[in-house]
């Protein structure tokens, strides 16, 4: 391959390659046979397959004029229809190739010189292109040039946050054991993940893949922030090395903020163990700190972790980071916010850019990510909550609740649904656990959830009934009918929620 790229950057080569195939065709084709005339064919496409375009057309028409002058004049024995195939076969491979080396080189990436600013994957706008290229400036002279990527694709889309998200890292990193997360919960809630695992034997990297999994299947279970922390750091306890504690550790220490969002309430409960909180921006634009309590990384021995709930106001942005290398200790400080983003798509992505730019300021770190977060907060239109007695007669009267709210909702084919939903809780309520009782229906733009709250910390349980068995049966309908179900214990009590998911026919939800 280098061999013929070689020739065919040097003319004189060039020409003296078709010569010579010229003359081979002329000395077997003497009979009038054609198969030599398959050099007609591959030529230009080899060379469409290695060499720029100006360098394949001209292969390419000189490849054409050598076959007509052979098949059409020089070789007398060839048959009309034998020349017509090898003339227009020719022909038909000049005009392939340049359809095939332009197609090459469109989808061959073109490496960005480390005196010019690199390439920005997800938004090649005014203000990307900026940051990179103080950011490139900056990497001239190191052996690897950092890279903006978005991490929009790996978002969520929900309808209680707004997210946005950025980081830097060098070409050709094998990745820093640190990462931002967002993770949807039951009840149109969304949990935030910001977390780092060091590991002194190098495979850091390993260790945060397991610990993001086992964050993630925990908090589908719909844990309290603290009781989440608390059952990673026993699991990181229970694996440390006997007479490791109060030693030099040689094992894994994991920091963690993990927050859960509620747009219903507007309240976020947070939890944090050796990771410094997150910035908040407020609605006015005040940058702020949260004042989190503070508990020891986990891995060592189990600590107390405090849980803390701080009211947001809708439209607060919340400003979750990571970096390397270095320990994180101090919190993310971002002096100002962007006056104007014109090229960026909205004002959260160039909020998150102006924190990214502060924690690369001075080049502090080679690695760096920011998830920014804003609040969303639900209003009448979408929930409806009321307090029940703990008595029979609540059953009927919840499911005419049920019906004149989702009539208002415009939302007439799913009634039934959700009265079969709600009546089926109230009654387990009523006569399985204890006041207050609460029901609760949240509209979002795909489901209705459906909510029943008491006094109670026993779980339901569906269990199969058998066939003269007067009840257990309700919560196997309930199941049947929603997309997903479970049971989330607060401070005092528990809370059963269903989803249930919008069909076509059953409600209109396009107007949230």
């Amino acid at each position: 391959m280098a061999t013929i790229r070689s020739l065919s950057w040097r003319s004189p080569l060039l020409f003296g390659y078709l010569a010579v195939m010229t003359a081979v065709q002329l000395a077997e084709s003497r009979g009038g046979l054609v198969r030599w005339s398959d050099y007609s064919v591959l030529t230009p496409l080899a060379a469409a397959a290695l060499v720029p375009l100006k360098r394949t057309i001209v292969i390419g028409v000189a490849t054409l004029a050598a076959s007509v002058a052979v098949y059409g004049f020089a070789v007398p024995g060839v048959s009309d229809g034998g020349r017509a195939v090898v003339v227009a076969a020719a022909a038909v491979s000049l005009g392939l190739s340049p359809v095939i080396c332009r197609t090459r080189l469109h989808r061959r990436p073109v490496a960005c010189p480390r005196a010019e600013f690199c390439e920005v994957e997800a938004a090649a706008d005014n203000m990307s292109a900026g940051l990179t290229h103080r950011i490139g400036a900056d990497a001239c002279d190191t052996a690897s040039v950092p890279v903006v990527r978005t991490l929009g694709e790996s978002l969520p889309k929900t309808s209680a946050i707004e997210l946005a998200g950025y980081c830097v890292s060098p070409e050709g990193s094998t990745g820093q054991a640190s990462w931002l997360d967002a993770i949807p919960l039951p009840s149109a809630r969304i949990a935030l993940v910001a977390a780092n695992a060091t590991r002194n034997d190098g495979l850091a990297p390993d260790c945060a893949a397991e610990l993001r999994a086992t964050v993630r299947t925990l908090a589908k279970l719909d844990l309290q922030p603290e009781e989440l922390l608390t059952h990673v750091g026993n699991a990181l306890a229970s694996r440390q090395p006997a007479g490791e504690v109060g030693e030099e550790h040689s094992g894994v220490l994991f920091s963690c903020l993990y927050m859960v969002y509620d747009p219903v309430s507007g309240h976020c409960t947070c939890a944090r163990a050796g990771y410094p909180p997150p910035a908040l921006v407020t609605p006015d634009g005040a940058i702020t700190s949260l004042d989190l309590p503070a508990s020891p990384p986990l891995g060592l021995e189990p600590v107390p972790i405090e849980m803390h709930d701080v009211k947001l106001e809708p439209g607060s942005v919340l400003l979750l980071h990571t970096h390397a290398p270095g320990p994180l200790e101090s919190p993310l400080r971002v002096q100002r916010l962007p006056q104007e983003s014109p090229g960026v798509e909205s004002a959260l992505e160039a909020t998150c850019y102006v924190a990214l730019e502060a924690l690369l300021s001075g080049q502090r770190y080679s690695e760096a990510a920011v998830l920014a977060a804003r609040t969303r907060t639900f209003d009448c239109g979408t929930v409806a909550c009321w307090d029940l007695p703990s008595e029979p007669a609540t059953v009927p009267q919840a499911r005419k609740l049920v019906a004149d709210k989702l009539d208002s909702w415009n939302m007439k084919g799913v009634i039934p649904t959700a009265q079969l939903i709600v009546s089926e809780l109230v009654a387990n309520a009523i006569r399985h656990a204890g006041p207050p009782i609460q029901a609760r229906l949240i509209r979002t733009e795909a489901a209705l959830i459906c909510e029943v709250s008491d006094g109670s910390s026993t779980s339901p349980h569906l269990r199969r009934a058998a066939t003269f068995d007067e009840d257990g049966r309700g919560l196997c309908i309930v199941a049947h009918l929603a997309r997903h179900w479970g049971t989330r214990h607060g401070m005092a009590g528990k809370t059963v929620w269903v989803e249930h998911l919008i069909t076509a026919g059953e409600g209109d939800c396009a107007s949230l």
